[in-house]
């Protein structure tokens, strides 16, 4: 079956940006509204997006239909306990394999599209996830991954020894909420250290997505790189 859904995590605060930038306007859409169109181009057409954070704003921002998608919301009571509960909050609602982006990204649905293609079959020897990453680092904030033959070994913010990064795609079994639940349960907070589970049972793979564009938005610099890097 196509993977046709997609969870978008969208809860977090903001607080580097200095505002709710979910909702900051890039050339006349926000940001998660990018995000949508640019899922919809790719060929999702169901996408739960996890909030928190100012939710209402957000839910009265995009509402239930947009750029073609189907839109439900999924509040995440812990959000402000990191990433990695966002996600978690997900955990009841899909039954087959499905896209994982965040809300804050500009990127060409070309590696949503490869994350498509990737999807688990047969042969795939159990396969939880697939991570799209990239050869080139761009802000000493990237999170740092170390693959080898296309197996993800380690992954984290500050790993030394690392040959790629994460570019914050993922193509997912509804397998890894159980990797999370365990994550969850013994203190985790971020997202990281669910693939990281994951990586440390063999199951993890990496896409690799490099020379198409994303960028992890923080500030307005990111969206000047993302548009002068677009053009």
């Amino acid at each position: 079956m196509k993977v046709e859904k997609a969870l978008v995590l969208a809860a977090g605060k903001s607080s580097r940006f200095g505002r709710q930038k979910l909702l900051h306007n890039v050339e006349g859409t926000s940001l998660l509204g990018q995000v949508l169109q640019t899922l919809q181009s790719s060929g999702i057409k169901i996408v739960y997006v996890v909030i928190g954070h100012k939710k209402d704003n957000i839910i009265r921002e995009i509402g239930k239909n947009y750029a073609g998608l189907e839109v439900n919301y999924i509040i995440a009571e812990n959000w402000e306990r990191g990433n990695l509960h966002s996600f978690f909050s997900a955990k009841e609602i899909f039954k087959e394999n499905f896209v994982l982006c965040m809300g804050d990204h500009i990127f060409d649905g070309r590696i949503v599209e490869k994350l498509i293609d990737a999807d688990f079959d047969p042969n795939s020897k159990g396969i939880i996830l697939h991570l799209a990453i990239d050869r080139n680092s761009y802000s000493d904030d990237d999170t740092r991954v170390s693959e080898i033959n296309g197996e993800i070994i380690r992954i984290g913010k500050y790993l030394k020894d690392y040959n790629c990064t994460d570019a914050g795609f993922f193509l997912c079994s509804p397998k890894v909420f159980s990797y999370a639940k365990i994550c969850v349960e013994k203190g985790d907070s971020e997202l990281a250290d669910c693939i990281q589970l994951v990586a440390e049972r063999g199951l993890a793979r990496v896409i690799d997505i490099s020379g198409l564009l994303w960028v992890d938005v923080d500030t307005e610099r990111d969206i000047e790189r993302a548009y002068r890097e677009r053009r």
